[in-house]
């Protein structure tokens, strides 16, 4: 039946948008401005936010295959995420699980960055994927991408030290960049240990690539005592990328706050959710916003980082130019007050006063209602 949605207040969405008082939903899940009768049911939002569906650029879900992998189902729609993309835990060799018994079970949307190794995390930090050129079949890598370009949106490099091991160092991102840009896709890499140092990575990326783990708080990140790291800024002046990737080891709060002192902020806002970290101290991508939310960031530049940019680098629709004929994709959220201690990677401790907690999702003409992970007194 066709739904009319009602009552709410609008975020992330272009100004021309901002008056919008309801709107339908028909009975195939795109928007519509009208429709003819009143054959219809009502759905009252109470006065909450909605704005695009929010996604999460960074998890790990391959269940029962990766060590890493969780249940998608666990932090997908019920959590208030309506795309989820896997970073890296399919490779070549095992993608075609990954589509078959993650990606086409789901009523909403997964997405893949496939890795460079053709193994994938099968058995991650414990096997490293990628230390010789063994681990590596790129014609394959290369047809797989070619035969799955609806799923695979990137291409996915973990460019650390303790996972490359002696194998590789600056030519691994050089042999990555090279292959994305003979897919046409955008390159994923994780920075953490050297090597390769930070600025031997970023010279070699492009506009649209994307780094993740951009506020971790281990040796040789962004800052040089006390100082941006030059190749930093020369990659966000060309349009490099930048995720935040909470992760169990990759969130630093100190690093974030000098970050936004000194005006820089991710690009987009990201969990890296997976076993060992998604009963803290990431817990879901509601509890991640709202860390960011209580270190100063505004609601606006929160909700633009999980909807209208990852959107964008996924090139799926982010509401912006379109609203009305596009397949609905909304999150329902308020803004609300609570008392809570919380924890980054480090184990540094922030008191939240304010949390995004989520309420619903909308996909398509499936309505599930939404709550963080997260027990809260308010």
């Amino acid at each position: 039946m066709t739904k009319l949605v009602k009552n709410f207040k609008l975020i992330g969405f272009k100004e021309q948008y901002q008056d919008l008082k309801e709107f339908y939903i028909n009975d195939q899940g795109i928007v519509l401005s009208g429709v003819e009768g009143d054959d219809y049911e009502i759905v009252d939002l109470h006065n909450n936010y909605l704005s695009p569906g929010w996604i999460d650029l960074h998890t790990h879900i391959y269940y029962g295959v990766s060590n890493l992998g969780v249940n998608p189902d666990l932090i997908g729609p019920q959590n208030g995420v309506t795309v989820l993309v896997d970073a890296g835990s399919a490779g070549e060799a095992n993608f075609l699980g990954f589509k078959n018994y993650i990606i086409k079970p789901r009523r909403y949307p997964i997405y893949s960055f496939i890795n460079l190794s053709s193994t994938g995390l099968i058995k991650s930090n414990k096997i490293s994927e990628l230390n010789s050129l063994n681990m590596m079949d790129l014609d394959k890598l290369f047809q797989t991408v070619e035969n799955n370009r609806e799923y695979i949106k990137g291409l996915k490099l973990r460019a650390s030290g303790v996972i490359l091991q002696d194998g590789f160092g600056r030519e691994i991102v050089k042999l990555a960049k090279v292959m994305a840009r003979e897919l046409s896709l955008p390159l994923m890499v994780h920075v953490g240990e050297p090597l390769p140092l930070l600025e031997d990575i970023l010279p070699e990326l492009e506009p649209g690539d994307i780094v993740t783990h951009i506020f971790h708080g281990k040796r040789w990140g962004i800052y040089r005592n006390g100082e941006i790291l030059p190749e930093f800024k020369e990659a966000i002046a060309k349009g490099v990328k930048f995720d935040l990737g909470h992760g169990a080891a990759s969130f630093n709060f100190d690093v974030a706050i000098q970050a936004f002192k000194d005006g820089y902020r991710a690009d987009t806002i990201s969990t890296d959710l997976h076993t060992e970290n998604i009963n803290g101290p990431v817990w879901d991508l509601a509890l991640t916003m709202s860390k960011l939310y209580n270190l100063g960031l505004s609601l606006e530049e929160i909700i633009a980082a999980v909807s209208q940019r990852p959107a964008e680098i996924l090139k799926i629709n982010s509401f912006q130019n379109e609203f009305f004929g596009m397949r609905a994709r909304f999150t329902v959220f308020e803004d609300k007050e609570c008392k809570l201690f919380v924890y980054d990677s480090n184990n540094n401790e922030l008191e939240l006063e304010k949390y995004i907690n989520p309420l619903q999702t909308i996909i398509g003409t499936e309505i599930t209602p939404a709550r963080t992970r997260v027990d809260f007194k308010s």
